[in-house]
């Protein structure tokens, strides 16, 4: 994995150029960009504090879930297994960020593990994990 590029900026005030790191591009913040520039900026560049969302803790076990069904050796990446794995990618999460468990209060973790047990099972429909290895869980693209 490679690490964030450093820019140098010159600085009027200074003799020696400031290194800031670029801000990634992801999916999600290309689509802050075309949602709204103002939005990007403050996300992806000044980086405001935002409270997390049901949302966003949903998609975060989904990533997790993920993670661990790639874990796996091919054969076992069953859509039943990746089912199962909800709860202990739940768990992680849980005791990783603070706050999450007001967020899933309405309906209950039950509710939330249906909900990400669905958007799992769409993943089948994109692509069969069983078919392939990856080569990478994570790895920072750059163009």
């Amino acid at each position: 994995m490679s690490a964030p590029l450093s820019v140098p900026l010159t600085d009027d005030t200074a003799d020696a150029p400031v290194h800031r790191s670029r801000p990634a591009l992801s999916p999600s913040r290309a689509s802050d960009f075309k949602q709204c520039p103002l939005k990007y900026r403050l996300r992806a560049i000044d980086r405001v504090p935002e409270p997390p969302s049901r949302a966003a803790v949903r998609g975060t076990v989904v990533h997790a879930v993920l993670e661990d069904l790639f874990g796996l050796p091919a054969a076992e990446r069953q859509p039943a297994r990746a089912a199962e794995l909800v709860p202990g990618a739940w768990e992680r999460v849980r005791a990783e960020r603070d706050g999450v468990d007001e967020l899933v209060a309405e309906g209950g973790p039950q509710a939330l593990f249906d909900e990400v047990r669905t958007l799992v099972a769409s993943y089948y429909e994109l692509e069969d994990p069983r078919r392939f290895e990856p080569h990478a869980l994570e790895e920072r693209v750059e163009v």
